[in-house]
């Protein structure tokens, strides 16, 4: 735990001068809800470099076109307070990043863009600027709620030789400031944004025509469904739908 205290505690001190535009970049033109670019959070109320991450994210959320999903980990609980957000399967969808990317151990804060391959440890500089640079995610892909209470996924691409992974990704829209009582952040009251409640496996996707029904999520949550090259591999496709 020592190791990763420590890479944390270095987190925010590492200035990466290529990128002087810096928080304030403006975004990408090419952004759109048709062509999104997902940033993906692994947080904890118990990190310190987490405070300032999190409110950082929660500007880059606000941006057209960016879809950004915050998961909260578990791993900090050992320092005196419970994140109350983390669950093992966000834990899970991290090791499965750092197993396939360039990290050789979990950190937080850690962003993800587009599915990587480059996982991002945060600066105020490097992952604004990572998100107003990246390409968007163009695949054919629509999601729109139907009668009854559903939602129809539908997809379309060239045929695979290995099957997509496709996450249905719930997640609370907005900002929640949870008031931290103990642990490492003691005293502060520390924001989240797009905080996840659940991650679930749909399906695999072996490419061509997909269509998919499935129940909407409870009112007051928002849904993103990612189309995935593997596990921890790249994201192919985005769409989100926000609440009624």
């Amino acid at each position: 735990m020592m190791l990763i205290s420590t890479l944390l505690a270095s987190a925010l001190a590492l200035a990466d001068s290529r990128y002087p535009a810096g928080i304030g970049e403006s975004p990408n033109p090419d952004h759109s809800e048709e062509r999104p670019v997902v940033v993906e959070l692994f947080t904890s109320q118990g990190c310190p470099p987490c405070v300032e991450a999190n409110r950082r994210f929660g500007e880059l959320a606000a941006r057209e076109g960016v879809i950004a999903l915050s998961y909260g980990v578990d791993y900090w609980d050992m320092f005196g307070w419970a994140d109350q957000f983390a669950q093992p399967a966000f834990a899970d969808r991290q090791q499965d990043y750092i197993r396939e990317g360039e990290a050789t151990r979990v950190f937080t804060p850690h962003f993800v863009i587009n599915g990587g391959p480059e996982r991002l440890r945060f600066t105020r500089d490097n992952v604004p600027h990572r998100v107003a640079t990246s390409l968007p995610l163009t695949a054919d892909i629509a999601l729109s709620r139907i009668d009854g209470g559903s939602v129809l996924l539908e997809l379309d691409g060239p045929l695979r030789e290995t099957p997509a992974e496709v996450w249905a990704v719930t997640y609370r829209p907005g900002m929640i400031i949870v008031p931290i009582d103990g642990g490492r952040n003691a005293g502060t009251d520390m924001e989240h944004h797009n905080t996840v409640a659940a991650l679930d496996r749909l399906d695999d996707w072996q490419g061509g025509e997909y269509i998919q029904e499935f129940a909407a999520p409870a009112e007051d949550f928002g849904l993103a469904i990612l189309v995935q090259d593997g596990s921890g591999g790249p994201l192919l496709a985005a769409r989100r739908l926000a609440p009624e």
